[in-house]
């Protein structure tokens, strides 16, 4: 009776859970999402499955004209689909399945971390590669067996299966020289036997059309057989490492890797190299969408006509942001190379603006003393200055040829500056003219701020002493109080909450991120510490402030910075520039022209950060150590995706006495530490209660 009243009062706990939305932040640009695009899988002629950086999942169902983003952040990064429902993404020491178009991911553990590719004739068998060797599933990534292991001194990077009783594996052999090595089965991946091939260097890709005619890519080859394997001839040599080669058909394929494809339409008796400059993947022989490269890989292309020519299904621009900022709610600003960027319509659209330098320096920081006069810092000693709220912009040379870092104007006329290489400008005609006033010899500044034309503070890092470095001045910078701060090894950004209150920002080794609070004009310093480096914080009134991390992480203070918590953010990497006009509305600029905003005071707070940010895509509740125990104990658990969750003790009767956790989580590894000392000796539970998840575990306490 007592188990029975234990697992119903579990299952009245599951009941109320409510889970909460993550959503906070929203794109502005680029549209429909700005995180770095991964893959692209095409299932049918007109559904297509896009994955992108922080598990995004983009879905078309008309040929990749238009996308929806799956709402669930499930998603690894490589995909390989069997069909419009059924397909498989990776993770870590396993892979994710779904059966429902992508609406839901299931992990499974397996020996490879994802589908290499699949045959399905005459059934769906399943293929993968991991730690130079095969594995084979038959039953849909449900179960693996071991198939090929190579000789020693080979190496395995591809595999195809025409078939199901016939496959080939490809990759190289060391000899006094690397050397083409291909292996061969035809009874299912039981046995395999090695393929005569006299070619040098190793088979990067291999792909057959049927049972005997297949091609398999090297360094610098394509080889081609007719007669399964026997004998395979060159029929193509270049000097371009190619990654990847597809057959549509019996004569239609193409050979890509992440720059450049060319095609064949004979079978591979003649190559065409395309005019592409992106990560291509055709769905036939004429058309495929492309991920863009470098600065734009969050920007995605369709071709109709092999490559010739390509239309950007991504609306909006790509720019390397370093900063932000608003003068209204409708107005703002951000800065890329040589190019300002205007809003005014809240983000919705945003007008170029040419600062027309030749060399293109980025443009660091941006800021305005009211609705006209605003100010520019540009790399090579360069400021950027507007009187007509954006229009035109005015460039001045400072005569410091420096990355000119940080820029504060306390008033109209009175203007400071940090470089990078620790000089320090100034101005007090409203920046036409510029002194060199000192030269901070081994110090780096990233950012600094005046309250007033009189005081003000500079914030960066010690080249000599790996201490982050913080210069105060009262005296309009005559004079300079160096400070050292001990437990930051970088700042990385620095800003005042009101006259009497500054902050400075950035993180230590290797990565924990930093925020130092003073309250008493940089005299006195305080810090918190965060699990990820922090890159650039606001405080857009005195108790509620805001800082940019990785990993889908913003964090957030609504107490004046006493106490920080994390918050689920969209843009899965690290914002440059943060701005917020009030304690709900807010905007970040990213690299690739990422620009985000929320309206709500940024997402979901979580109060608990993991201890890893890993994710494990599977719940695990683990036993705790030590125990029995008296009179703590440690408890870990895995959360694989964002939701709310909870961890509680009780006791034998099933009674409540202790709640550890019972909050919003995000992804990754929790620990906590449980302490007994109110408790009596006996036998507790401990129950970890998720989305769709119950598990629990027994606890013995001995005083």
């Amino acid at each position: 009776m007592k188990k029975l009243y234990f697992i119903l009062a579990l299952i009245c706990i599951s009941l109320s859970i409510n889970v909460h939305s993550q959503d906070g932040w929203f794109w502005l640009n680029p549209l429909p999402q700005g995180n770095a695009y991964i893959d692209v899988e095409f299932t049918t002629n007109n559904t297509v499955y896009v994955s992108a950086a922080g598990n995004t999942l983009m879905k078309s169902t008309d040929g990749g004209n238009s996308f929806v983003i799956m709402t669930n952040r499930e998603c690894g990064g490589t995909l390989t689909f069997i069909n419009d429902l059924t397909g498989f993404s990776s993770s870590s020491g396993g892979i994710l399945k779904t059966t429902n178009g992508g609406n839901n991911w299931r992990y499974i553990p397996a020996p490879v971390d994802y589908v290499y590719n699949f045959s399905s004739t005459p059934q769906t068998i399943l293929y993968g590669l991991k730690d130079n060797k095969v594995y084979i599933s038959s039953d849909l990534g449900e179960s693996w067996s071991l198939s090929l292991t190579p000789l020693t001194n080979n190496t395995i990077n591809a595999v195809h299966f025409p078939v199901n009783n016939t496959g080939f594996a490809g990759g190289s052999k060391l000899a006094i020289l690397n050397s083409v090595r291909i292996y061969k089965t035809t009874n299912a991946g039981i046995s395999w036997d090695t393929v005569p091939v006299i070619s040098r260097y190793q088979v990067r890709s291999i792909f057959f059309i049927n049972q005997n005619t297949g091609f398999a890519n090297t360094d610098n080859k394509i080889l081609k057989t007719t007669n399964s394997g026997l004998n395979w001839d060159s029929v193509y040599t270049s000097s371009y490492q190619y990654s990847q080669i597809v057959f549509f058909d019996d004569i239609n394929g193409y050979l890509k890797d992440s720059q450049q494809f060319m095609f064949t339409t004979n079978q591979g008796i003649t190559w065409t190299v395309s005019n592409s400059y992106y990560n291509s993947f055709l769905k036939n022989i004429n058309e495929g969408l492309g991920i863009g490269t470098n600065f734009n890989s969050n920007f995605l292309y369709k071709t109709t006509n092999r490559g010739s020519n390509w239309s950007s299904l991504t609306t909006g621009f790509s720019d390397y942001l370093y900063d932000v900022t608003f003068i209204n709610t409708l107005t703002g600003f951000t800065a890329g190379h040589s190019m300002i960027y205007k809003t005014t319509n809240a983000g919705i659209s945003w007008q170029s603006y040419n600062l027309n330098i030749s060399s293109l320096p980025a443009v660091e920081n941006i800021m305005f003393l009211d609705q006209n006069t605003g100010y520019a810092g540009i790399d090579e000693g360069r400021i950027a200055k507007t009187t007509n709220c954006g229009i035109n912009w005015e460039v001045y040379l400072t005569g410091n040829y420096d990355h000119l870092h940080g820029m504060s104007f306390p008033s109209i006329d009175t203007g400071y500056a940090f470089t990078k290489y620790g000089y320090y400008l100034k101005t007090t005609n409203a920046g036409i003219n510029w002194g060199e006033n000192s030269h901070f010899t081994g110090e780096n500044y990233q950012d600094v701020q005046f309250i007033n034309n009189l005081t003000g503070f500079a914030g960066g890092y010690s080249n000599s002493l790996d201490v982050g470095v913080i210069r105060t001045t009262t005296d309009g910078g005559n004079n300079w109080v160096l400070i050292h701060l001990d437990s930051i090894l970088v700042i990385l950004d620095i800003c005042t909450a009101q006259s009497g209150i500054w902050y400075a920002a950035g993180y230590d080794y290797p990565q924990n991120g930093i925020i130092y609070k003073s309250t008493d004009l940089g005299a006195t310093w305080n810090y918190n510490k965060f699990p990820q480096r922090i890159y650039s914080i606001h405080f857009p009134s005195a108790m509620t402030g805001f800082a940019s991390a990785y990993n889908n992480i913003t964090y957030k203070t609504t107490n004046g910075g006493e106490t920080w918590y994390a918050t689920y953010c969209i843009n899965s990497g690290a914002s440059q520039g943060i701005y917020f006009l009030d304690n709900f509305t807010g905007y970040a600029v990213s690299p690739n022209g990422q620009i985000i905003k929320t309206t709500t005071g940024g997402g979901v707070l979580i109060s608990v950060e993991p201890q890893s940010y890993v994710v494990p895509h599977t719940y695990n509740l683990y036993q705790n150590y030590p125990n029995p125990f008296n009179p703590t104990t440690k408890i870990k658990f895995d959360i694989p995706k964002a939701m709310n969750a909870s961890l509680k003790i009780y006791d034998i009767l099933g009674r409540e006495v202790s709640i550890i956790v019972n909050d919003f989580l995000i992804p990754g590894t929790y620990a906590f530490d449980f302490d007994g000392s109110n408790l009596s000796s006996g036998v507790y539970f401990y129950v970890l209660i998720g989305e769709g998840f119950v598990d629990s575990r027994k606890i013995v306490l001995i005083k």
